[in-house]
């Protein structure tokens, strides 16, 4: 996202004004505005001949790590893509979260398949941990029980990761971006 180069141009973070550790935690009023401003978002980017991707995660130390510390801002990433992209969504994110399952400590949880009734917000307890991929009409949530100990200053928006090649067997920071540049044959982040 922003802070790395833009590889699919229009990428954005979401932000709620009131703070907020995750977008789970928020107020009802300020959750309906979000969702109003996700499909703002497609619609504009429809309007380019383009799909988005909403990308959320929110672990132990972005919540401020225990102690009574004031946790990071809840960000969503927004990432547009081709709508070839958006389309083989669940097929590839279904992969690699089954991939990713016993690693991230997940004990053979499947991922949450988020639709019109079961969303983000009720699929999620208040304080838990996880991982989120949206797309329009649906998505994806996966419960994160190993967290990355890299850097806490995340400046990919929230985005998540797993390294791709060997490194951290925990969750770790780029596992949505990466998955996203490799539906697009671009290099992971």
């Amino acid at each position: 996202p922003p802070s790395s180069p833009s590889w699919t141009g229009g990428q954005c973070f979401i932000v709620p004004l009131p703070h907020c550790e995750s977008f789970v935690g928020l107020d009802e009023e300020v959750w309906q505005e979000v969702h109003r401003f996700q499909q703002s978002l497609r619609n504009m980017f429809r309007r380019e001949g383009r799909e988005v991707l909403f990308l959320e995660t929110v672990t132990r130390t972005s919540r401020g790590g225990g102690g009574g510390l004031l946790g990071l801002q809840a960000k969503m990433a927004v990432v547009p893509v081709p709508r070839r992209v958006e389309r083989d969504a669940p097929l590839f994110f279904k992969s690699a979260l089954s991939e990713v399952a016993q690693e991230w400590g997940t004990h053979g949880q499947k991922p949450i398949v988020l639709n019109d009734k079961k969303t983000l917000r009720n699929a999620v307890p208040k304080d838990f941990p996880y991982f989120y991929i949206g797309w329009e009409g649906g998505g994806f949530v996966q419960m994160i029980e190993n967290e990355d100990d890299g850097d806490d200053d995340d400046d990919n928006g929230g985005s998540v990761g797993m390294r791709a090649s060997g490194g951290s067997k925990s969750f770790g920071r780029d596992f949505g971006i990466d998955t996203i540049a490799g539906m697009m044959e671009l290099d992971p982040v």
